[in-house]
């Protein structure tokens, strides 16, 4: 089912964050917004999650099916180890199945620890293998990959791409070379229209 934003508006105290944003998600594409820093893609993102409600506009294609998400903060039970993290949102995934999906970002000797012990860029990996093992349809990422050095930061890209399977992903980032690892069509900002038009 294709995602359609119509003429969406967002402001807070009277101040516009963004105007008549109006996209288009096919089902099963890949999509990217680049944008400055304020210019309101965590807001976008944050009401597509219905965590907000814009001003005016409406969203098609969202209603009833499940979303996975990474925000821009972690989130994590700090308590809990990385697989119990992972287990909140798939509780049926057999142990070797989670181990494997762990592996693919996390080192062995990490495993048996809580969250609360790792680095920043070993929680983000964590939050990134938790959405992609939840059941979502839809895929909403809130710069994904930040804080990532560059070779985990490509392991992150290509296990999103193996993970995806064919669920629609609209994700946010400051770098041009993660939206093409992902070979995402781009939205990108008018500042002027306070709102994002589609890069040819």
């Amino acid at each position: 089912m294709t995602l359609r934003i119509h003429n969406l508006s967002k402001s807070y105290d009277h101040i516009p964050v963004f105007q008549n944003v109006s996209l288009e998600l096919e089902e099963g594409g890949v999509y990217c917004l680049m944008a400055p820093s304020g210019a309101g893609k965590t807001t976008l993102l944050r009401i597509l999650m219905g965590l907000e409600a814009p001003d005016a506009g409406r969203v098609e294609g969202l209603d009833g099916r499940p979303i996975s998400a990474v925000f821009q903060e972690d989130r994590l039970c700090l308590h809990l180890n990385a697989a119990g993290n992972i287990r909140l949102v798939d509780p049926v995934c057999s142990d070797a199945e989670l181990r494997q999906e762990l592996l693919a970002l996390l080192p062995a000797d990490s495993l048996s620890k809580p969250v609360s012990s790792f680095s920043g860029g070993m929680r983000r990996r964590v939050s990134l293998l938790r959405a992609m093992q939840s059941q979502g349809e839809i895929l909403l990422f809130d710069e994904p990959f930040n804080g990532l050095d560059e070779q985990i930061r490509q392991d992150a890209v290509h296990y999103v791409q193996r993970r995806r399977n064919n669920r629609t992903l609209l994700f946010t980032t400051h770098h041009m070379e993660e939206a093409r690892a992902l070979k995402a069509s781009l939205f990108v900002w008018d500042g002027e229209a306070l709102s994002w038009h589609k890069d040819s």
